[in-house]
């Protein structure tokens, strides 16, 4: 596994190990805010407009406070022409307010491997992102949730906008 990967990957189970320890502490029934959201784990698949191409990827929830969640996440989008897949992981803030009903929006860095210049060599290269999207009530009777979102990323000199959407679910 190359050292930026290995790295980006042990932050993020840092991030949920930490947040469930501190979850815990809490106890069960929430803090003294009245916070009790869980943590989700969640799938997503999208479109590259831009690059014309799918994704598919998974993420986690971690409230911090009531509204807004740390929300890392990795996406894989499918080769092209028989090329090297790209990949993307990301560190992104959510914020939830309450009186849009399902309606979200946040930002976050990006990190995308990819062929920057065209010549056949894969790079690391940082940026950012920026999202709106809606949550979905339970499906059915299930713990399922739906979301969908619009999200624009900037990478080097790459400006791809995706659509996402996936299903999360709590797992604590």
């Amino acid at each position: 596994m190359e050292e930026p990967l290995r790295t980006l990957v042990c932050l993020v189970c840092m991030l949920v190990l930490g947040a469930d320890m501190a979850s815990a502490q809490r106890g069960r029934g929430g803090d003294s805010r009245g916070m009790s959201a869980p943590i989700e784990f969640g799938v997503r698949g999208g479109y590259d407009f831009d690059l014309d191409t799918g994704s598919a990827g998974a993420q986690f929830r971690v409230p911090l406070v009531r509204q807004v969640m740390v929300v890392p996440s990795a996406g894989v989008f499918f080769a092209r022409d028989g090329g090297d897949t790209d990949w993307q992981i990301n560190g992104d803030l959510l914020v939830k307010p309450d009186e849009l009903g399902g309606f979200y929006g946040g930002a976050g860095a990006a990190f995308l491997r990819s062929d920057f210049d065209g010549d056949s060599e894969q790079e690391v290269e940082a940026g950012y992102n920026l999202f709106v999207g809606i949550d979905g009530g339970r499906l059915f009777e299930t713990r399922l949730r739906p979301f969908a979102e619009a999200r624009w990323s900037s990478v080097d000199d790459l400006d791809p906008f995706r659509l996402v959407i996936g299903i999360n679910t709590p797992i604590r």
